[in-house]
């Protein structure tokens, strides 16, 4: 294979890693994706920003990554709920590491007493450790 096709081939392989589909179930996580004319943008859904990085909501159910999102198309229908595999969450762990602007904030099972969504930062280490990696 020439160098070309190879690096045109890691970049699809790159690009579907990044980009989970309908189809990937989430173990261990979902996540909210930005979907325009049926295709994945490869836009996570952010829940605001700390300093210079988005922060993205990963739920450990997908009942809440549901309600999130039906939560969100109050205001925008564009985003829909993707699972993402050990293999797509390493991907967003290794972006963090590398200094990509982006902070990973892990869903609360359930809503809090006032009926808010609430969450915490999690470090990739602290991520790794808690799913025993």
């Amino acid at each position: 294979m020439s160098d070309w096709k190879e690096i045109i081939s890691k970049y699809k392989v790159s690009a579907q890693t990044v980009m989970p589909g309908e189809n990937v179930p989430g173990s261990p996580f979902w996540v909210l994706m930005e979907i325009k004319d049926g295709k994945n943008t490869g836009n996570y859904h952010s829940i605001g920003k700390q300093g210079d990085r988005a922060m993205i909501m990963l739920f450990p159910q997908k009942r809440m990554a549901d309600w999130a999102a039906g939560e969100l198309a109050r205001h925008s229908s564009d985003f829909q709920v993707r699972g993402v595999s050990a293999e797509h969450l390493e991907v967003l762990l290794r972006l963090c590491e590398d200094g990509y602007p982006l902070q990973l904030v892990i869903a609360a099972s359930d809503l809090n007493e006032k009926g808010e969504l609430c969450g915490a930062i999690m470090s990739p280490h602290q991520i790794r450790e808690a799913l025993a990696w």
